[in-house]
């Protein structure tokens, strides 16, 4: 008898109006005049999560009868599309979050727990083993402190990002924040033998939260590091056409496959889990870079192809 303008983009986005027409004649109709007789012979509340084909909609549809069956005219009913499809995205994406972290977490806690079992059990082992086993805990825990440190650092910069104002942005000499971060690396670069260079123009201002990008700059340098074959890493900054700040960091390992590359901002993904697990990384480095841009309006995206290295580019506009 009557329907919205949304009810109308869920069921019939591409077709005349739902106005006059029968619940038959959509592509969901079955479905729905399966819950229409569920309410008409009930005479109650009745709800459903459908998929509908017509939008790719996943919606919670209910309905409730407003009027019942009169002189052979079936009863009217009240039905009520709500698209659920964002909200169960985020759901999902929250499980796996969580998933993710507990497996993150599992791994050296169960380590930490192995060791210690032996030491208190056995009081007569070697010196050799003590100090092994110690170490490892040791190794372990740092692990585990910086899983937690990244995570509130994400969970920090997302509250910054959406209060008020966002992070405070101040005028930075862009030379001052790429050699406080090679100075961050030089010690890992150093041990890897892979040198760093950098071409910054010089008088370079840009405005900046200089501690995050700081930050964001270590951990594409330290990520090239450990996954480069050979030097240098290469550190660069340009003014765009645009008008925007372009910072590259590029290496010569031995870069992506294309669905590699898609994911590689995802919250713990790692396209060697083994060598940079190994290495002690919290798998959030990246996605940390990503959300420090983020907080200055800017993006981060990745250019590279197997056998190519990777050119890691960080683009903010005008601060």
């Amino acid at each position: 008898m009557r329907a919205n303008t949304a009810a109308e983009k869920l069921l019939a986005p591409t077709g005349p109006g739902l106005a006059g027409r029968h619940l038959a004649d959509l592509a969901d109709g079955a479905h729905l005049l399966a819950l229409l007789t569920a309410i008409r012979t009930s005479a109650a509340f009745q709800a459903v999560d459908l998929r509908l084909t017509a939008s790719n909609s996943l919606c919670n549809v209910a309905g409730v009868p407003l009027l019942h069956e009169h002189a052979g005219k079936p009863g009217q009913v009240l039905l009520v599309l709500r698209d659920i499809s964002r909200i169960t995205q985020l759901e999902q994406a929250g499980e796996e979050y969580a998933v993710n972290v507990s497996h993150e977490l599992k791994t050296p806690l169960t380590l930490i727990l192995g060791y210690t079992e032996t030491l208190l059990a056995d009081p007569n082992v070697t010196p050799e083993f003590r100090t092994q086993s110690l170490r490892t805990i040791e190794r372990h825990s740092r692990r585990i402190l910086r899983i937690v440190d990244d995570l509130l650092r994400l969970a920090w910069l997302q509250s910054e990002r959406d209060a008020i104002g966002g992070v405070p942005i101040t005028p930075t000499i862009v030379a001052d924040v790429v050699a406080e971060a090679v100075s961050v690396c030089t010690e890992w670069a150093q041990q890897a033998d892979i040198a760093i260079q950098t071409d910054i123009p010089v008088g370079l201002v840009w405005g900046l939260h200089a501690n995050l990008m700081t930050v964001a700059l270590a951990n594409l340098i330290k990520n090239a590091v450990l996954y480069a074959l050979v030097g240098p890493v290469e550190i660069r900054a340009q003014v765009l056409p645009s008008g925007n700040l372009e910072l590259s960091v590029k290496d010569r390992g031995p870069g992506l496959k294309p669905e590699a590359a898609q994911h590689i901002f995802d919250r713990f993904y790692r396209t060697d889990k083994g060598r940079s697990r190994a290495a002690g990384g919290s798998g959030l480095g990246l996605p940390i870079v990503q959300q420090i841009l983020l907080a200055h309006h800017g993006t981060a995206r990745v250019e590279t192809a197997p056998g190519a290295g990777c050119n890691f580019i960080l683009e903010l506009p005008p601060g």
